[in-house]
């Protein structure tokens, strides 16, 4: 290793400001620890304790054995995000300053990583981890730090005045299990198809309307978009990739079937199919997604805002009944402000 790889690893701040003020985030106890300036980026640094997720479980060769269906796979991936508390910070306002954060990393202390154990080191030392978490397994301590927006001005604090920290907090999601099974011929919906499901959430009956299930082909929409590029060669050698990774997705002689679907609080709906739901994982190192772009103002015909979610590839002929289930929700956590204490 070159000194200047090394250099990179260590924690080495020109400036420092020491917070040391708790939070309460979305339920996590949260220890801002300090304000550093650097060469290039202004960081707030924070730390809290996760002892609800085990971040080796779901990956290992033993989970996979025991997951059989995708339903259970994403049914766990739900639990597993509420377990994984993740913070995100628009903001700090300290000494009527404030410091607008535009990226942030969120993670646990890995034994085995240099980078990590250096970076604890530096906040043991200036006194900031508390002494309750010498029992905590170290992996379930987690290092935040989020940077400041490029080119606004570095905080000046003075510390012999009030330094009280209050935090805006980014709205976020969070997805509920539903898991209500429906069938619905293809094409266009009379107005007023209605689906009522029980909401788990309201601890009552909910519903959303049907406007449509309608072919989408995907190939088509790729070809439209690489036409932006104007280097022809590179144009063909982008078509050609994506088009390899769409294959995965759906083949290339099939459309996709979509769900055009309304709801009254304008909420996203999950919908998949019940032969996918109940089908065996199958794992692989590359990430797919496909995404449907929507007038975010279109109202559908039963008088709410319209939404679309992508269900299975069907043939370019199909005519027929597809078997859905509503999978889940998405619900949206509000933005909050959070004082800091002592």
């Amino acid at each position: 290793m070159q000194f200047k790889e090394l250099k990179e690893q260590l924690f080495l701040p020109k400036k420092e400001y020491i917070i040391n003020q708790w939070a309460n985030i979305r339920g996590i106890d949260v220890l801002l620890l300090s304000l550093t300036v650097g060469e290039d980026k202004n960081c707030l640094w924070l730390a809290y304790v996760n002892d609800e997720l085990d971040v080796n479980s779901f990956i290992s060769e033993e989970y996979q054995e025991e997951i059989k269906t995708n339903r259970q796979e994403l049914l766990n991936n739900i639990e597993n995000s509420k377990k994984h508390k993740s913070i995100h910070i628009n903001k700090m306002e300290i000494q009527g300053q404030t410091v607008t954060f535009t990226s942030s990393c969120c993670g646990p202390i890995y034994d085995w990583n240099v980078e990590d154990k250096l970076l604890l080191q530096h906040f043991v030392e200036k006194g900031l981890i508390p002494k309750e978490w010498d029992e905590v397994n170290v992996e379930n301590i987690y290092i935040g730090r989020y940077e400041q927006m490029e080119g606004e001005t570095s905080p000046n604090i003075d510390r012999s005045k009030d330094s009280s920290v209050v935090l805006h907090i980014a709205k976020s999601s969070a997805e509920i299990p539903i898991q209500y099974p429906f069938n619905i011929y293809f094409g266009k919906q009379p107005v007023g198809t209605k689906i009522t499901y029980y909401d788990e959430e309201l601890k009552g009956e909910n519903f959303f309307y049907i406007d449509e299930i309608y072919a989408y082909d995907i190939y088509k929409e790729v070809e439209k978009g690489v036409q932006q590029i104007s280097d022809r060669k590179e144009r063909k050698k982008v078509l050609k990739d994506l088009v390899k990774t769409m294959r995965r997705i759906c083949p290339i002689d099939k459309n996709m079937a979509v769900i055009k679907y309304e709801t009254a609080d304008n909420i996203q709906l999950r919908f998949m199919t019940r032969d996918y739901l109940e089908s065996e994982p199958a794992y692989s190192n590359t990430g797919v997604a496909i995404g449907l772009a929507s007038n975010k103002d279109e109202i559908g015909i039963n008088g709410y805002k319209v939404r679309h979610c992508l269900l299975k590839p069907i043939s370019k002929d199909f005519n027929g009944i597809l078997e859905l289930e509503l999978f889940s929700k998405i619900v949206e956590i509000p933005e909050e402000v959070v004082i800091c204490s002592r």
